[in-house]
């Protein structure tokens, strides 16, 4: 007689699945409920890839935010004083966050009978059986394209409960677009497949945007330099007890089938931060030990549109082709998503400044600015935040993983201050450098020229793109340290800048005249009107032109010296 199939259960509020590492450099798993206990005892959260910790990261702050909602729509100045005397205290009122869990504890259940966690309960296939657990993994290509993973293709016939969670909120989050087979009770089938709706986003929310977080010195001052409680791009709508704002386990019965959003949503970050994208089921052994397939298809899809006001983690831009395509009276805002090719403090502009088309920053940004202006957050207590930046980039119409983006650098907190000298020096400086670097560019443009190279133009311009990365890569760890010791004193800013060009200019020439070494080229030799030593006085003279006439020999600041005299090494 067969045995019957064992009714598994996980529970992700109590039981241990999330990667930490500890300061002590103990690394373990943990539940939700461990992690807001110790975490001032946490670095930083792991994962089975990078891209893991901002899902994860998002779904922690939405419990915050339901912790902080049960009390109703609270003042600013109430909120304030409550983020400073947590700060102060650095740890969580844990018996609050406790009881909020538990109040809702069967629905972070992986297998809960009604409401399994980020699930449909009983989702099927119609006319097939569940995929595999490959479908969950990213890094796991088609089976037919197997050559090309590090992982063994024979070993991945089941994953046990704590990866299993990581994976379907990583799903959630970034699931590719494309053709999806059908569940039964979705209506939205065309010759037995299913499309996303035309002209919707087609992957998870976070795969639409340019996802962004804080990071401070463990996970609590992580979590808390996140949780914005209060933003102006709300329009005055609050974040702390709006009634709409409400994370996925708290929804009730969920439809098989996609849904187009109602008009405003999402409501607030909790919302956004849970999105649905997909439905999915995640199905086990008959054993009850392992996940050995899941069930995916189209869910919620993800409104990303002028969604400043809910989604603080990225920063926006403004697209006249949308308006344009949409027929809108006014030019609306879309997320700005990440180049995987570019280091993020390359585009720090978009992180921290405010220009004629408005504020397009990342909330949480306009947060950390709050928190100065309002003297919560001391300069002098707290120097440096780290801006951490992950996501996904798509190919072939957003239906594969084309790359993986996971980058942080330190920023000073002086140049949080949009309006600052501080912030508007450091961000020309980096414009100057920017022009610096194509005068570098020019240069070997101009010393292949002199040798008679006669490239055709797509491969000049694809050699072009490589020098340039090549030469950013140069000059990445002092750029990265001058950002991060950026000075708070107004006096010292000029000064600070003025050094920080003539370093990059000292590296630039360094690799020019490692490039004339290198290429083995007469410093004479001339085609159309071009010497190599012509090209270097013209490249000097441009590095003149972008980043000013070198300054007088100074005392190297404190916190760069090792950087700069390692990094000046022939």
């Amino acid at each position: 007689m067969a045995s019957e199939a064992v009714e598994p259960h996980f529970n992700l509020a109590t039981d241990p699945w999330i990667p930490v590492i500890y300061h002590d450099g103990v690394c373990r798993e943990v539940s939700i409920e461990t992690l807001f206990k110790d975490a001032e005892q946490i670095r930083e959260i792991s994962g089975d890839s990078p891209q893991q910790v901002e899902p994860i990261l998002r779904l922690l702050l939405a419990i915050l935010y339901r912790r902080l909602s049960q009390g109703g729509t609270k003042t600013e100045d109430a909120l304030l004083d409550w983020w400073g005397e947590t700060w102060d205290n650095n740890r969580f009122n844990l018996d609050g966050i406790v009881a909020y869990l538990t109040s809702v504890k069967e629905r972070f259940d992986l297998f809960d009978s009604s409401h399994p966690f980020y699930q449909v309960a009983g989702l099927e296939y119609a006319d097939k059986d569940p995929d595999g657990v490959d479908e969950l993994i990213a890094d796991v290509p088609k089976s037919d394209k197997f050559l090309f993973s590090l992982r063994n293709k024979n070993r991945i016939d089941g994953l046990s409960f704590s990866e299993a969670s990581r994976w379907l909120i990583f799903q959630q989050a970034y699931a590719t677009a494309g053709i999806k087979t059908p569940v039964k009770g979705n209506t939205h089938v065309k010759s037995g497949k299913v499309y996303p709706p035309k002209g919707a986003v087609g992957t998870g929310m976070l795969g639409a945007e340019g996802g962004m977080f804080l990071e401070g010195t463990n996970l609590f001052q992580t979590l808390m330099l996140n949780l914005v409680l209060f933003d102006n791009a709300r329009g005055g709508r609050p974040i702390v007890g709006c009634e709409e704002d409400v994370p996925s386990w708290e929804r009730s019965e969920i439809s098989p089938d996609y849904r187009i959003p109602s008009p405003g949503e999402p409501y607030g970050p909790a919302q956004c931060y849970t999105w649905q994208s997909r439905r999915m089921r995640l199905v086990p052994n008959d054993d009850g030990t392992r996940v050995i397939g899941v069930i995916s298809c189209y869910g919620d899809i993800p409104v990303v549109m002028d969604k400043e006001g809910s989604e603080p983690m990225t920063a926006w831009r403004i697209s006249t082709s949308q308006q344009k395509s949409l027929g809108l009276p006014y030019v609306p805002r879309l997320p700005k998503s990440h180049d995987p090719t570019r280091a993020i403090w390359r585009g720090l502009a978009s992180i921290v400044s405010v220009g004629q088309d408005g504020d397009l920053r990342p909330g949480v940004v306009r947060w950390i600015e709050r928190l100065r202006y309002e003297e919560v957050l001391s300069p002098e207590e707290f120097p440096v935040v780290a801006i951490h930046a992950q996501g996904m980039a798509y190919g072939t119409q957003n239906s594969v993983f084309a790359d993986a983006i996971d980058d942080k650098f330190d920023l000073s907190v002086s140049l949080f201050e949009h309006d600052s000298n501080a912030c508007n020096r450091a961000l020309a400086t980096i414009d100057s450098i920017d022009q610096a670097v194509g005068k570098v560019v020019n240069f070997v443009s101009n010393t292949q020229k002199a040798a008679g190279d006669k490239a055709s133009a797509s491969v000049a311009t694809q050699e072009r793109s490589r020098v340039r990365e090549s030469v950013f890569a140069e000059l990445d760890v002092i750029c990265r340290s001058r950002l991060a010791h950026f000075p708070n004193e107004a006096g010292a800013v000029e000064t600070y800048c003025a050094e920080w060009r003539d370093e990059v200019r000292r590296r630039l020439l360094s690799y020019a005249s490692r490039y004339l070494s290198e290429c083995d080229r007469s410093f004479f030799e001339e085609h159309d009107g071009m010497t190599a030593g012509r090209a270097l006085a013209i490249l000097r003279a441009g590095l003149i032109e972008a980043l000013g006439v070198p300054e007088k020999p100074r005392k190297v600041p404190e916190g760069t010296a090792n950087i700069t005299i390692e990094e000046g090494k022939e």
